[in-house]
């Protein structure tokens, strides 16, 4: 017995012995795991044999059982490189049970191997040959065991190199661990078989192909501590990335393709050729290029994408950028995420992660069109409230006018009839026309007030806000509302009380008719808080700092506290169907944005209500800086004309 082997192959029992270990203790073991684990208890029985055929070489019959007993381990390990290959390339499918019948001729091969005296299908006699036995010959059966064995080997190792290889890349440690741990038990059992039939004479001994599948499993060790390789990482990986909705592509500096995951291919097929090694820069090009031929709208830019990916290499920073396609009038919206890939402290390559925004930039403009159409909806209403009003409020004025013009017509009339008349003094004549002014100067007065209304119910139909306007007085807005207001106010029993701390001709800034109408819902809901039963609504306006301070109060129902919190905060209303929830909303994101102010509700539930509303104060010194810098202009232009004046006369002196 050749001593070295014996020694190496002692200690591959203990580098298999602590594989069992590690792998029996192993948590969450999986189909892959277990297998690997009868791999290690067969190569275990291999070596042992192996070691025990050894020490009993000198006994045949002793040697003849032993012998037999290593065939247990060559004929299963064959079989079990099949199972790990198929359990590692497809996790989610696993083991069927139509791969057990790989184990039939394992099976067979023992019974021919323990009958094989009565018919000696596997060898023949055996001889002392340099110490030890060996057959003087093969039988059929054995041929047979053999290439079984190769075309399990063959099969298994193709099967864990190929998906090594597709899953995680040639030279990834993976790929690599187990391509080389696969090829050394192929190799060893291929010169020791050739040096059995006496093809080649290298010295090679039976020891040398359990050493050699003992080693491959060693590798695959360090794959599992170093590498995770037990984990199915690669292979998951791989799966998870192509099931994905995301699109992503890996290129490196130079624009060559890495790798990429299945739907990238799916999504953009517009894209010829792709492979990976590919130029994706020349692909771009050639993509935007056809577009142009077909009619297609393509944003994709070659060179746009190089930028990118050579600023986001270089930068070491993610970037992004948004593109379109539309192939066949079908417009595709896309935003792509360019990620540096850092390998020893420098980006070697980028990945490119490209996102399908339509359906998300369809529902955002769904999104618009429906608030549109609630605030359309939400004016609309509002106005027709007040247009109800207004309407009420135009019958006096209108019926005093109609009545003064028919007194008007009477008192022209009488007077026609008076020009004659001797009885008729200077001083009726005075009398009548004094009438006629007296009448005409009412008439005025209800047609200022009509005008009045009609610009206010105008101002608030043509626009929510007007963004041309750049400041309104306090008594403007006030007035406003007060016309607006009065007959809802007055249809339900309420009374309108101003506490007005301020000088009304104060400026606010921003757009009236947004104001209006912010301080004409809240009187809304102020009135519909009393029901039918009326009540006071106060409007107090005073001054704080830079800020004008109005608080609309009342004392109805008041507001209970778990929709006080979200007020603002979305669109919700207590009317039920009769409300939108979207006046107050609307209200605060307008104070907000347009006004730069603040708003806010104290409210008591029961007692009554506070809405609180400040806004910023028109700052006079802009205008009066424009003004002076007009001045100045003028002033300037002024001095140069009289410069060139005086020159141009001195010339002509």
């Amino acid at each position: 017995m050749n001593t070295a082997s014996f020694y190496i192959t002692c200690g591959t029992i203990v580098l298999l012995l602590l594989m069992v270990i590690y792998i029996a203790t192993a948590k969450n073991k999986r189909i892959l795991h277990y297998l690997l684990l009868i791999s290690i208890l067969a190569m275990f029985i291999w070596n042992g044999a192996m070691i025990l055929r050894g020490v009993f070489q000198s006994d045949l019959q002793l040697y003849i059982i032993f012998e037999n007993i290593t065939y247990i381990g060559s004929a299963l390990v064959p079989v079990m490189l099949i199972l790990i290959g198929i359990a590692y390339a497809q996790p989610e499918k696993g083991v069927r049970k139509w791969h057990y019948l790989l184990f039939v001729v394992p099976v067979v091969t023992q019974i021919i191997l323990w009958t094989n005296d009565s018919h000696h299908l596997f060898t023949g006699d055996f001889v002392m040959r340099n110490g030890e036995f060996v057959p003087l010959s093969y039988g059929i059966y054995a041929y047979v065991h053999i290439a079984y064995s190769y075309i399990c080997i063959v099969t298994g190792i193709g099967y864990l190199s190929y998906f090594a290889i597709k899953n995680s890349g040639v030279w990834s440690a993976q790929a690599l661990l187990i391509i080389i741990g696969s090829i050394i038990p192929l190799v060893t059992n291929v010169l020791y078989t050739l040096e059995n039939m006496g093809i080649v004479d290298i010295g090679i001994n039976a020891y040398a192909s359990p050493i050699a599948f003992s080693s491959t499993l060693g590798l695959y060790l360090l794959g599992m501590f170093r590498f995770s390789l037990l984990r199915i990482t690669p292979v998951a990986l791989q799966t998870v990335i192509n099931r994905i909705s995301d699109s992503f592509i890996v290129v490196d500096t130079d624009m060559n393709i890495i790798d990429f995951n299945k739907p990238f291919e799916n999504n953009f097929k517009i894209l010829q050729g792709l492979q990976k090694g590919s130029n994706f820069y020349k692909m771009l090009a050639e993509a935007q290029h056809d577009a142009i031929d077909n009619n297609d709208m393509c944003s994709i830019e070659a060179e746009q994408f190089r930028d990118m990916i050579f600023s986001a290499a270089r930068e070491n920073d993610t970037l992004i950028t948004d593109f379109e396609l539309s192939v066949d009038d079908n417009r595709q919206y896309y935003t792509a995420e360019f990620t540096p890939i850092q390998q020893r402290s420098r980006n070697t390559a980028v990945v490119v992660l490209v996102k399908n925004v339509t359906q998300h930039i369809k529902d955002m403009q769904q999104i618009q069109d429906n608030q549109s159409i609630m605030l359309e909806r939400e004016r609309l209403a509002s106005l027709g409230q007040l247009i109800g009003g207004i309407a009420h409020n135009l019958k006096t004025p209108i019926m005093s006018v109609a009545g003064g013009i028919d007194q008007i017509k009477f008192l022209a009339e009488e007077y026609e009839s008076s020009v004659d008349d001797p009885e008729v003094t200077d001083e009726d004549h005075k009398e009548i026309a004094g009438e006629i002014k007296g009448w005409l100067a009412k008439m005025k007065g209800h047609m200022a007030y009509m005008s009045d209304i009609i610009s206010t119910v105008k101002d608030q139909a043509t626009n929510f806000a007007n963004a041309g306007q750049e400041w309104f007085t306090l008594d403007e807005v006030l007035k406003r509302v007060k016309i607006l207001m009065q007959h809802e106010i007055t249809k339900n029993r309420c009374h309108y009380i101003e506490d007005i701390r301020v000088d009304r001709n104060l400026r606010i800034e921003g757009g009236v008719n947004s104001m209006v109408q912010i301080l004409d819902n809240i009187i809304v809901n102020a009135v519909q808080a009393y029901g039918k039963k009326g009540g006071d609504i106060i409007m107090q306006v005073s001054k704080e700092e830079e800020k004008l301070h109005f608080v609309i109060s009342d004392y109805g129902k008041g507001i209970k506290e778990d929709v006080k919190n979200r007020l603002f905060k979305e669109m919700i209303t207590t009317k039920g169907k009769n409300g939108t929830g979207l006046g107050l909303y609307m209200s605060y994101s307008t104070i907000k944005g347009m006004f730069r102010g603040d708003m806010w509700v104290e409210s008591t539930f029961g007692e009554g209500t506070d809405f609180h509303i400040k806004v910023l104060l028109y700052d006079e010194r802009k205008e009066e800086e424009a003004e002076e810098m007009t001045e100045e202009n003028a002033n300037e232009s002024a001095q140069a004309f009289s410069d060139e004046s005086a020159v141009e006369v001195n010339e002509n002196a």
